[in-house]
């Protein structure tokens, strides 16, 4: 190939990069020069001058397109924008799959149904229940996601955990084991946000199961379908739930009933460790965006979040919600909780107000033993403290692999060192 030629084909790389900003053409400009310059041969350079030429990066090097147009068109902080563009895009992604599908390319459909089943996600994530949209867009989730998995092999199980006359759906993601093993578990305990249909095709459960645990996620009370089409409201005492948690785990030939472990999030870390309070059969429990009174932690703390919280506890209005999440706390049972307890915090966490996490750090003083970290709040989610969150729970359930054992299942991403 000439240099002519190679300049060409470089240069137009690098033009079409630079195009996807707005107001770059001067930079163009200036980037396309220095390439020139770059492919002409230099004193002492190996390979005879010919510059490695891949060796670059950029903030624009990001192979999704679809991610850097969302990035593009937003409107920072407009509700309408962002359910807009995701839906947009969601549609564009389904279009897509039902082309792929036309020309038999069906995991390409598939895996572009989970693409439209991320921005469905999206879209639907903020809408209230006042908005008209929220249950036709809700359908569209649903409906993308079962596309997909209708076409690709699902990495999970589909499950339904009885509770209190209802039946609720989860996905039961089995980690690598021999035939009849019980291997450990960790049920996630999401949100307020908390959905159970996720674009990810190991629904975040790769770091764990990495580690030889299984995982659990269900559309609890006050998420997902129950909140939105049974109406199903999140209880102050979410150990009932929990409860059910535990017994459905516990009737499995796959599960070890005493190695069962629970992670919260957000809300769930209010609701994670408040289970543990009452059920012996919870072994450890980690939690990012530790809380203790949600009144206090959330509801008074992040305004903006108000009418999902009063949605989600079947509130009449806000002065009937503030007084409901009175119940909401864990002042004078936190001492209860006997587990391990890992209580992750962000310092600068905006939704969740970091001092719930010291309260209960301080409170659950019958605790087997306790740990918090910084840096696991909503703006601060450290790849490395994901690695730290999951080796602990694997200590705390006796799942790592021994010394030179060869490691075996899904993974989430490089292993780090064993915590001691």
């Amino acid at each position: 190939m000439t240099d002519l030629t190679k300049r060409q084909m470089l240069a137009g790389a690098v033009a079409a990069t630079a195009a996807l900003s707005a107001g770059r053409a001067a930079a163009q400009v200036a980037d396309r020069k220095q390439l020139d310059r770059s492919l002409y041969p230099g004193p002492g350079l190996p390979g005879g001058g010919q510059l490695e030429v891949r060796m670059v990066a950029t903030a624009w090097d990001i192979p999704d397109r679809d991610a850097i147009e969302f990035a593009e068109r937003l409107k920072p902080f407009d509700p309408e924008s962002w359910y807009q563009e995701n839906t947009r895009l969601a549609e564009r992604n389904a279009e897509r799959a039902e082309h792929f599908l036309t020309t038999g390319r069906y995991v390409t459909a598939g895996e572009y149904h989970l693409r439209a089943t991320g921005y469905y996600r999206n879209a639907v994530l903020y809408l209230p229940v006042s908005d008209d949209r929220m249950l036709p867009a809700y359908r569209k989730l649903q409906d993308s996601h079962a596309k997909a998995w209708s076409i690709l092999p699902p990495p999970f199980e589909v499950v339904q955990i009885p509770y209190e006359g209802r039946r609720l759906r989860g996905h039961f993601f089995a980690a690598h084991g021999a035939p009849g093993q019980k291997l450990p578990v960790v049920f996630n305990y999401g949100g307020a946000d908390g959905i159970l249909l996720n674009a990810a095709p190991d629904g975040n459960s790769g770091f764990f199961r990495a580690r030889g645990m299984s995982y659990l996620d269900v559309d609890g009370p006050g998420q997902g379908a129950p909140l939105r089409f049974d109406k199903l409201y999140s209880p102050p005492d979410v150990e009932r739930f929990g409860k059910a948690i535990t017994d459905y785990l516990k009737s499995r030939a796959d599960v070890d009933p005493k190695r069962i472990g629970f992670h919260g999030s957000s809300m769930g870390g209010y609701y994670a460790p408040r289970c543990a309070t009452v059920n012996d059969d919870i072994a450890a429990v980690a939690v990012w965006s530790g809380a203790y009174r949600l009144q206090r932690d959330i509801y008074d703390y992040y305004p903006p979040i108000r009418e999902r919280l009063r949605w989600l506890i079947g509130a009449s209005d806000y002065t009937d919600a503030r007084r409901r999440f009175a119940d909401f706390t864990l002042d004078g049972i936190a001492q209860k909780i006997r587990c391990p307890l890992l209580v992750g915090y962000g310092s600068q966490d905006r939704v969740m107000d970091p001092h719930g996490a010291f309260d209960l750090y301080a409170a659950a003083s019958g605790s087997a033993n306790r740990t918090m970290i910084d840096g696991v709040g909503h703006q601060d989610r450290k790849y490395e403290l994901r690695t730290y969150l999951a080796d602990w729970m694997a200590v705390q359930l006796r799942s790592l692999p021994e010394k030179g054992q060869r490691i075996k299942g899904s993974f989430g991403g490089p292993q780090s060192a064993p915590i001691e």
